[in-house]
């Protein structure tokens, strides 16, 4: 079976609703080519915009989600995409389920 480690930008672990570079949380899944999913962690990013700048909140997010396939966020900036090159990246709004549903319908 194959599986995708997918990181999801979110708040509040029900909705894809945070920008890659302002998102405090990913919350990390395995996910299989039969739909099913596994949690595998939430991942806190605690730097402050004072404390770094832009390219270094993105660089860390970048850094910690080196082991994923799939990044799902709300928005994300040319600077980061251009980053995240080696990944599948997808722009949504909306249910994590839902994002997860189309991943394996696309990826899979």
């Amino acid at each position: 079976m194959k599986k995708k480690r997918v990181a999801i930008a979110t708040s509040d672990g029900r909705l894809v609703n945070r920008h890659f570079g302002n998102s405090e949380n990913f919350l990390i899944v395995d996910l299989f080519s039969d739909g099913s999913c596994e949690l595998i962690c939430v991942r806190e990013f605690k730097d402050k915009e004072e404390d770094c700048s832009n390219e270094q909140r993105i660089e860390k997010r970048v850094d910690m989600l080196k082991d994923c396939d799939v990044i799902v966020t709300n928005r994300v900036g040319l600077c980061a995409l251009e980053k995240l090159s080696d990944k599948i990246v997808l722009e949504r709004q909306g249910f994590i389920k839902d994002a997860l549903k189309e991943i394996v319908e696309l990826f899979m």
